[in-house]
Formats: C-alpha cells, structure tokens, sequence
C-alpha cells in the first residue's frame, strides 16, 4: 500500500491543518485549532455510485454536499472515483478547497478512472483493504445512492455499529426516496424478530443537506449489547433442546 500525495490542502487561506484526536463515547473526533464556529472537525466516509447514467439531482446534490462539508471544515473519505456521485462529492469538496482523501484498490488506480486533485490518494492491494482502509480514517458515514458497492459499503458499516466495532454517525441520503425499499426491509427485519428494534437507531435517514450537517452533530445513542444477546439466545436455544424429564 501506497499513500501518493497529490495536491496540497489548503483550508482557509492555510496550507496545512492541525488534527487532535478526541474521544467522545465512542467517537473518534477530529478537531482544528483553526476553526472557531464550533464545528467539530471531522473526517466523513461518502459512500456513493460511480456510475453517472442516473439522474441528474442525485449528482446535484453529491457536489453540493461535499462542497457544504468542506466549507464546514469537514474532510472527506471516497472511494476516490472521478465519475458518478463519488466524482461529484469530490468536485463539489475540492471547489470549496477541502481535504479529500481518496482510497482506491491497484486495479482501478489508472488514469481516467481516480480523481485527479485527491490530497491524498491512497492505493491498496484490494477492496476488502481499501473498505477497512475507509472505514479507519473515518468519524463518520453518509451513504448517498447507488448501487450494489454502496449497499455493501452502508450494510457493513451498520453491521460493524451493531457490534460495537464503533459508535460514529451513519447517515442514509433519502432524496427521491431512493432507499425506501431498504428502510422497508430493515423494518420487516424487526417486524419478524430477526433484529431488535432499538437498532433502527443504528442510522439516520435524512433528505437534505443540512440535515446531514446537523446529523454529524448529534451524541450516540446507546444500543443493545448485540454480543449479550446472542449469547442469551444461545443459552434459551440450548435450554429448549434439552429433553424434557418426562421424555
């Protein structure tokens, strides 16, 4: 693995930031000196299509986004692809002068497919590194659309929360509700035992721009202690194979 640096970052009319890590129950936070509007600093995940035969407002607001997060001071963690929504929320980050930190695997590490102005773009062996690679320099996540990568992407994070691996945001872009379906099913999954409804409480779903910002800032929540349970399940699934006294 590789880290190539491509431009210089320049936030603020400064080239160069200051990063302290904080804890916050379970957050990693990073926070500069040089911010005074009282923005936690962070660097957020955005998980999006790389395709852009899709529907223009989706693109729309992948630029304004990124160009939103890094006017707040936010860098951003992509999958750094210069096309689709991934490209979008790039450009949008670059034209406000953010850091953006692009992680790609070698095999698509080649000339038309990387976005070009990444402060860092980072080359990894395969993409089970490069999703754990994302994941690491990440305090938070924002799926956008897209397809089976996004999905992927967004139902690992989740599953990584449920297990307590972290405790940091995850927050679903609902516009044009693109992830109806997906909530449905995670509602049926509750409906029918098959996950405790405490976590629905694993993401947000929101459908604007500043409710992501404002999402970014809530607390954790506490969740169920999903290992706990499993073990309690397993003790009253033991307990019903017992034979009865009487067989």
């Amino acid at each position: 693995m590789y880290t190539e640096r491509i431009s210089p970052h320049r936030l603020g009319g400064k080239a160069f930031r200051i990063d302290l890590l904080l804890k916050r129950k379970g957050f990693r936070i990073r926070a500069s000196p040089l911010r005074s509007t009282g923005v936690i600093i962070m660097n957020v995940c955005i998980f999006g299509a790389s395709s852009s035969n899709i529907t223009e407002c989706y693109i729309e607001f992948a630029e304004k986004l990124g160009h939103r997060l890094a006017s707040d001071g936010h860098g951003i963690v992509f999958g750094a692809g210069r096309t689709g929504l991934m490209g979008a929320a790039a450009r949008g980050a670059y034209s406000a002068g953010g850091k953006i930190i692009g992680v790609i695997p070698e095999k698509l590490n080649i000339p038309g497919i990387y976005f070009e102005h990444c402060t860092e773009r980072i080359q990894t062996a395969t993409m089970h590194e490069r999703k754990q690679l994302m994941e690491s320099r990440s305090d938070a996540f924002v799926a956008l659309s897209g397809g089976f990568g996004t999905l992927e992407e967004l139902l690992e994070v989740l599953t990584l929360k449920q297990l307590g691996y972290h405790n940091l945001p995850v927050i679903i872009v609902n516009i044009n509700g693109f992830y109806d379906p997906l909530i449905a099913q995670f509602e049926r999954c509750v409906a029918e035992g098959f996950t405790d409804k405490h976590f629905m409480n694993l993401f947000c779903s929101v459908t604007s721009i500043e409710a992501v910002a404002e999402a970014l800032a809530l607390p954790p929540r506490e969740m169920p202690d999903k290992i706990q349970s499993v073990l309690s399940d397993s003790e009253k699934d033991a307990a019903r194979r017992q034979p009865s006294p009487d067989a």
